[in-house]
């Protein structure tokens, strides 16, 4: 899965400008200007950071980290593969052209009424003004925004409460 530097730090836990400088030491490597390949630099990174913790403290405690980086390394992988995970650029096409062919059905819908049924002018016109709001309405990116922080803290929520019902069973246990 090819990723942006951002989203490389997101997954990494790392900054922008600690990505570029592990890349200058050679332990990251990019595809192209912005553009990471996620999995094999997780796992570099994962690779890195065990040889330099064995050093400084109990190897079965790396090993016990390694061992857990790549489960979630192997998780990200097979959810990749089997569809689960699917790259932005490829949603952000998909949802470009849903866009234009809803928009080019919209646009379209005052010249059919009027055809069909010889709608005046002002009604076309109105038609056409209220198709025209709802489109530049939809392409309003706070509406999104909203709704991307909306879910998020639902999911958080949902995150919490699963979190307290685990701790209530191991108190019951």
């Amino acid at each position: 899965m090819i990723v942006s530097t951002k989203e490389l730090g997101e997954l990494l836990g790392l900054t922008e400008r600690h990505i570029y400088n592990l890349e200058k030491n050679e332990i990251l490597s990019k595809i192209d200007k912005n553009q990471w390949d996620a999995s094999q630099n997780m796992q570099a990174y994962i690779c890195y950071k065990i040889a330099n913790e064995t050093t400084t403290t109990d190897g079965k405690q790396a090993r016990t980290r390694k061992d857990i980086a790549d489960a979630k390394l192997k998780e990200v992988m097979l959810s990749e593969k089997i569809g689960k995970l699917i790259p932005i650029e490829k949603v952000a096409k998909e949802l470009e052209d849903i866009a234009i062919t809803i928009s080019n059905k919209l646009y379209g819908i005052p010249h059919a009424l009027k055809r069909r049924f010889a709608i005046e002018n002002v009604i076309f016109e109105a038609l056409s003004k209220e198709i025209e709001n709802t489109l530049k309405e939809l392409k309003d990116p706070q509406i999104y925004t909203q709704q991307a922080i909306e879910i998020a803290e639902k999911e958080k929520k949902a995150k919490e409460r699963e979190k307290q019902a685990q701790q209530e069973q191991e108190k019951r246990v």
